[in-house]
């Protein structure tokens, strides 16, 4: 092939994405920017070939991102647990508007600038359309909905976050789904709001998992922190019931089989026998 005219790059080290790593090989570009092969320095004519230092790698893919929370970067403590973290969350996400924007579109330059191409975006609020609309990274949304286990406020919760959900839709951002937040906080009642949705045929979900050993103790034997947790935001867990299970084993019992499910966090997850595989940490 002629690859006179078009560009061609090399690095010390090319990944290629199939698991090999290449020494000697340049990236033959298309005008648009395309790849349009990979072939060894030795073939091109040398001066013809731009040529860097490290490695040059396919772009990479930001799998959980919690774009519009953006503006609360350094303002929590690490390492002080998962309630914690959630009760500053709470305390501490509400800004003005322009600040919350202006976060969103740092955000988003800096994770173009480490080379970032695809995201899967939680959110809750229309915050970030404007940014992903003119982002050239490619987002994946995922519109979390939690009820909180409050079953009775299941629906207005579902309808609240579906205005939200067709905000997306009609701005354009057709790649977003409605997806649980975590098993701690999204009761029967709502997954079968979830299961029941289309999303535009979207076929990956996410979902919190076993973030915290308090998680699997709520749904074990109601224990733990997470009761704290409900006290702290005024709500009763007197009518949840616990299933002897962990948090994880609820949740798959109430998600679509059919679905890509991305299990994040994992931290606590562990090998129950030598027939199931860990689950991949995100």
């Amino acid at each position: 092939r002629n690859f006179r005219a078009m560009r061609k790059i090399t690095a010390d080290y090319v990944f290629i994405g199939n698991g090999e790593v290449l020494k000697n090989a340049a990236i033959i570009l298309e005008s648009d920017h395309s790849i349009l092969d990979v072939v060894p320095t030795n073939t091109l004519d040398d001066t013809d070939i731009e040529k860097h230092i490290g490695s040059i790698t396919p772009g990479f893919v930001n799998a959980h991102c919690h774009l519009e929370l953006s503006h609360m970067k350094g303002l929590i403590p690490t390492g002080t647990g998962l309630i914690p973290f959630i009760k500053g969350v709470i305390s501490q996400r509400d800004f003005p508007l322009e600040v919350i924007l202006q976060a969103i579109e740092e955000a988003d330059k800096e994770m173009q600038t480490e080379g970032i191409v695809a995201v899967g975006d939680i959110s809750n609020m229309p915050h970030t359309i404007k940014t992903k609309l003119e982002s050239p990274i490619e987002y994946c949304t995922f519109l979390e909905c939690f009820d909180l286990l409050q079953e009775e406020g299941a629906e207005e919760q579902w309808n609240n976050f579906s205005l939200v959900y067709d905000q997306f839709i009609k701005s354009g951002l057709t790649k977003t789904r409605r997806v649980p937040h975590a098993p701690y906080s999204v009761s029967s009642r709502m997954f079968d709001f979830l299961r029941q949705a289309d999303d535009n045929g979207l076929t990956t979900v996410s979902i919190h998992n076993q973030e915290t050993p308090t998680e699997n103790d709520l749904f074990i034997d109601k224990s733990g922190a997470l009761l704290d947790f409900y006290n702290f935001v005024g709500l009763s867990l007197d009518k949840f019931l616990p299933t002897g299970k962990t948090s994880l084993d609820y949740a798959l019992s109430q998600m679509r089989p059919d679905l890509r499910t991305l299990l994040v966090h994992n931290t606590i997850s562990v090998q129950r026998n030598n027939k199931s595989p860990v689950v991949p940490q995100i």
